[in-house]
């Protein structure tokens, strides 16, 4: 069956800013649109917008868009190098990447494999068989928070996910990175290291069943700037996807869980520092006026003799007031109660999800036949093991250490209204003031150990600062000021006479010294240098098996789509040097693995081309070429892979700019003409001398549209969603078909688009101007 062009005009827009990107949802009516002012926008078919993105800083541009096969994430990408992956239901954003330079493209495959291969166990997760769901973060500690947040977005990543699906992220720095669902660096591929004077990557698209990856690279060659295709040989993706899905699966839980407890220590964080502010305050002002140390002095003399100087009590008396105190009794109540369920419901239970999916690593890693090629070593997960029992052990003694502190500050606290009381000569309650010689063991040490230290500033300035407690110096990222002075437990007794045993890899150790943030923060190192390994290991086993030379043209005008189609094993790639021009060069690759085994190094290749051109198509419908005359050929505008057996053309009448024509044309009457040629010697394609097919005589008489209105400069299309978005030359006007309609419907709709398009051509816009953010 041919290829047809029965389109419906369903809505014509105009926008207030430039549209520079635009890319259609393969499962939903939903198109993603990047402006020139960094804002990224989802519209529904009927341009209802749905939400919008602002640039995440002043002059940051999007430079590529890529959805996921389902259509749930859409990947954005930014020239200063980040990409930020965002849940198409809110927005929000659900993990981030940076690759250190401008992104160039994006595209987001996902493994489809042979047919006549074997079904490989899938190495499933059954986590939520064993471990209770993560509560639920608030983004404030309060209890009154009703915001709640789920604490680790990567997971929503993994969800339905099913086949594995690949990031491709290419850049201005010759580089192509590839993360196994967007979470997981799987590999690396450096094109300079290959290709002399590549630059600028262009494209890099995976074949459907990773066999191989088809990049377009800009090179400088003599001062000229010259694209080329590199083939990369990508067989250990394709032949281990299954592993690598397991193993991408199990460190996307992992970096998910990371997240999560990052963020409890934030909130554990903010719930510490406002337990005593206001104290703090207060006692810093009266330290001002003491000699160092004073303060501690002054306490433990009225601890001890019940006598103080007159300063202090008029400190007492005018700052610590009873109404004071009382309030700040219930603020720290409040405050070690949240503290203590962080620790207890989010702390721990992260810690042990943690040792769940490493020994479940582990457990891939004696795999050594199928995951050692991917770089998985037992030895390292296993001591990543130990370091997230680390963590767990440090969240245990947190605990502990709470509720110690609850009980010296309660003391402390009680003794010290007592105190203010007597001096401002105001009875005390029998019940309040009794106190055993526990309490006041209690009071004296925290006197003595935690209420004063002394710091030097930046400026050399020594200042006087309160720990107050115990429990923050855990959320510090320094070893810990004051060690938890609990009696060793009979497993600790033990481990210290049998050293041996305590070396073992099950044996989790404890690190007396380390605090909460700083176990967190190397278990955060340790598990980023174990995931550097495979991607190590996948990078150097990916190898870059030919590049050709193709033709020579300005830097950034190059328009380049690609496909890889499953039922001939070929990829096909179009290239327009630059709009406005007549030529459009079709490259067919073979994706077969015996062919890629085959191919050597080096800038040679037989490749399938041929160069096309468009005679001036006359009419609405049919195929009658006009006489030649002054400029007999189109000018291309973009091309775009409509589905594997169909290519969108956008073209333009030299003679009537007004005048675009929209060519769908069939790829087996293109796939026809190729022409089996040898590149080499570093000779370009465009110089071998081949002449242009005219693709006008292999059109199908319903295969284009001609369209009025105003030039055209770019299209979108998507075969999946059967639609097309085509954009004026000025960027702001936008166009949406409904593609392969009954013609019937489509000419019932022709009067009321021209009648909405002379409408539209006021030049008022339904976009409000959004503020960069």
């Amino acid at each position: 069956m041919a290829a047809t062009c029965i389109m419906k005009q369903v809505e014509e827009r105009h926008v207030a800013t430039e549209i520079l990107k635009s890319v259609w949802s393969p499962k939903m009516d939903l198109v993603a649109i990047a402006n020139a002012q960094g804002q990224v926008a989802m519209h529904r078919l009927s341009w209802q917008r749905v939400w919008v993105i602002n640039s995440p800083g002043e002059k940051v541009l999007v430079t590529g868009l890529a959805w996921r096969p389902d259509s749930k994430v859409l990947a954005i990408g930014y020239s200063t190098g980040e990409v930020v992956l965002v849940d198409i239901e809110d927005s929000s954003p659900v993990h981030k990447l940076n690759v250190n330079a401008e992104v160039t493209s994006l595209n987001w495959s996902q493994h489809i494999p042979e047919k006549d291969s074997d079904k490989q166990p899938d190495f499933e997760d059954t986590s939520e068989t064993f471990l209770p769901p993560l509560q639920l973060l608030s983004k404030s500690y309060g209890e009154a928070s009703d915001e709640k947040e789920e604490g680790w977005q990567e997971g929503r990543l993994l969800q339905d996910q099913t086949d594995l699906t690949v990031l491709t992220i290419t850049t201005s720095a010759a580089s192509i990175y590839l993360y196994a669902f967007g979470l997981f660096h799987c590999a690396t591929v450096e094109l300079a290291e290959t290709v002399p004077g590549a630059t600028r990557v262009l494209d890099a698209t995976p074949s459907h069943d990773f066999h191989l990856l088809s990049c377009l690279v800009e090179r400088q060659v003599g001062g000229e700037t010259e694209v080329a295709h590199v083939t990369v040989e990508t067989l250990i993706l394709a032949w281990r996807h299954a592993e690598l899905r397991a193993l991408a699966y199990r460190y996307g839980k992992i970096y998910g869980l990371m997240t999560y407890a990052s963020h409890t220590l934030l909130l554990l964080a903010e719930a510490w520092e406002s337990i005593l502010l206001e104290l703090d305050d207060k006692l810093a002002t009266y330290a001002s006026s003491v000699s160092e140390g004073g303060v501690s002095a002054d306490f433990l003399e009225l601890l001890v003799f019940g006598m103080s100087s007159p300063e202090f009590d008029q400190f007492l008396s005018n700052q610590l007031t009873e109404k004071g105190l009382k309030k700040l009794g219930h603020s720290i109540e409040l405050s070690y109660s949240n503290i203590q369920k962080l620790v207890l419901r989010n702390v721990q239970a992260v810690g042990q999800a943690l040792v769940y999916q490493l020994s479940a690593l582990v457990g891939l890693a004696r795999h050594q036949d199928r995951f050692g090629v991917l770089g998985v070593k037992e030895e390292v997960v296993m001591n990543a093991v130990r370091e997230a029992g680390a963590f767990v052990m440090k969240a245990v003694e947190l605990q502990q250490v709470i509720d110690g502190a609850m009980t010296t500050f309660k003391a402390f606290l009680r003794w010290l209204y007592v105190v203010v009381r007597r001096v401002i000569n105001e009875a005390v309650p029998e019940e309040v003031s009794r106190m055993t010689q526990q309490d006041l063991t209690y009071i004296a040490e925290f006197l003595h150990d935690s209420l004063e230290e002394a710091t030097v500033g930046s400026d050399g300035e020594r200042r006087t600062q309160f720990r107050l407690e115990r429990v923050g110096q855990y959320l510090k990222d320094e070893p810990l000021t004051i060690s938890s002075n609990s009696p060793m437990n009979p497993w600790a007794k033990f481990l210290e006479q049998h050293p041996n045993l305590a070396d073992h890899p099950i044996i989790f150790r404890h690190h007396s010294e380390r605090s909460l943030a700083q176990e967190l923060k190397n278990l955060e190192q340790i598990l980023n240098d174990m995931a550097e390994q495979p991607a190590k290991v996948i990078s150097n086993a990916i190898k870059i098996v030919s590049w050709v030379p193709i033709l020579t043209a300005p830097s950034n005008t190059v328009s380049v789509s690609q496909i890889s189609c499953q039922s001939n094993s070929y990829m096909y790639t179009v290239l327009l040097p630059s709009p406005k021009q007549s030529l459009l060069y079709l490259i067919r690759w073979s994706t077969d693995a015996k062919r890629l085994t085959q191919s050597g190094p080096g800038p040679s290749k037989h490749v399938e081309a041929a160069p096309f051109v468009f005679s001036r198509l006359d009419g609405n419908r049919g195929c009658t070429l006009e006489a030649p005359g002054p400029t007999p050929l189109l000018q291309l505008m973009g091309a775009q892979f409509y589905t594997e057996e169909t290519l969108s053309v956008l073209a333009q009448d030299p003679s009537d700019p007004r005048v675009s024509f929209f060519i769908q044309l069939w790829m087996v009457s293109a796939g026809g003409e190729l022409r089996s040629l040898a590149v080499c010697g570093g000779k370009r394609l465009t110089d071998i001398g081949m002449a242009p097919r005219d693709a006008s005589t292999l059109v199908d008489p319903s295969g284009y549209r001609k369209l009025e209105g105003g030039p055209l400069i770019t299209l979108a299309v998507s075969g999946s969603r059967k639609v097309a978005l085509l954009l004026s030359q000025n960027r702001r006007r936008v166009r949406l078909f409904e593609m392969e309609v009954d013609e019937d419907d489509e000419d019932d709709d022709e009067d009321e688009a021209q009648h909405e398009s002379i409408m539209n051509q006021s030049g008022a816009s339904d976009d409000p101007v959004e503020n960069n953010c």
